[in-house]
Order: C-alpha cells, then sequence, then structure tokens
C-alpha cells in the first residue's frame, strides 16, 4: 500500500507550482479538443439516460432476434449503435477522408435502424 500511492500520485497532473514549470489549463495534459469533449460527454449521457430508462422500466425490453438475427436488449441496441459508429467512421477515413460530418450522419440513422429493427 506504500507503494501504490506514490505510483498513483505519477499519473495525477500537476498545477506547475515549481519553478521553472509554466503552470497548465486542467485536462491539457491530454490535449483534448472540444470535438473528443463532445464525444465523450454524449457517450456519458447516453450511458446516464440508458441507466434512468433501465431504472424506471426494467428489463431492457428484449427482442425476439431482428435483422442481425440475435434477440437483443436496449443496452446491448446501445452497444451494436456504438460499435457500429466506430466502424463507420473508421471506414469515412479510410475510403473517404473527408469531414466527418458524412459519417456522423451514417451512424446516427444507423443507431435509429439499430433501435427500431434490431
Amino acid at each position: 500500500m506504500k507503494r501504490l500511492i506514490p505510483m498513483l500520485l505519477i499519473l495525477v497532473p500537476t498545477t506547475g507550482h515549481a519553478q521553472n514549470q509554466v503552470a497548465e489549463p486542467f485536462l491539457q495534459w491530454m490535449a483534448w479538443t472540444w470535438q473528443t469533449g463532445t464525444f465523450f460527454a454524449v457517450i456519458s449521457v447516453a450511458l446516464v439516460c440508458m441507466t434512468l430508462w433501465e431504472a424506471t422500466r426494467p428489463g431492457g425490453n428484449p427482442r425476439d432476434p431482428g435483422m442481425l438475427g440475435i434477440s437483443t436488449t436496449r443496452g446491448d441496441r446501445l452497444f451494436i449503435s456504438l460499435l457500429s459508429a466506430a466502424y463507420i467512421h473508421l471506414a469515412w477515413l479510410a475510403l473517404i477522408s473527408g469531414p466527418l460530418w458524412g459519417a456522423t450522419l451514417i451512424s446516427l440513422v444507423w443507431m435509429l435502424a439499430v433501435f427500431r429493427w434490431v
């Protein structure tokens, strides 16, 4: 335990109080952009909404095999949507290499299809 605490403190960003160190704004050490922050915020909001939905209407609304041929719950459909969105964006970058708005729109349409028909 005595060795674990100093090792964990290495991971904590410093605020630059040393004499030769310049202070950095919070989280800048991670090189976050507004797009990265938005990405993680949207996923966090989706998880919170799904948690609240499950708390108010438990059971996950299971469905018989849909267009993918598997039985799914709400959580399964969210996971399939998020994983598919990652692959859609990667394919967009590999094949088109344009702005990602098109991939995002395709991902949103795919997400609606997954929640409706899977």
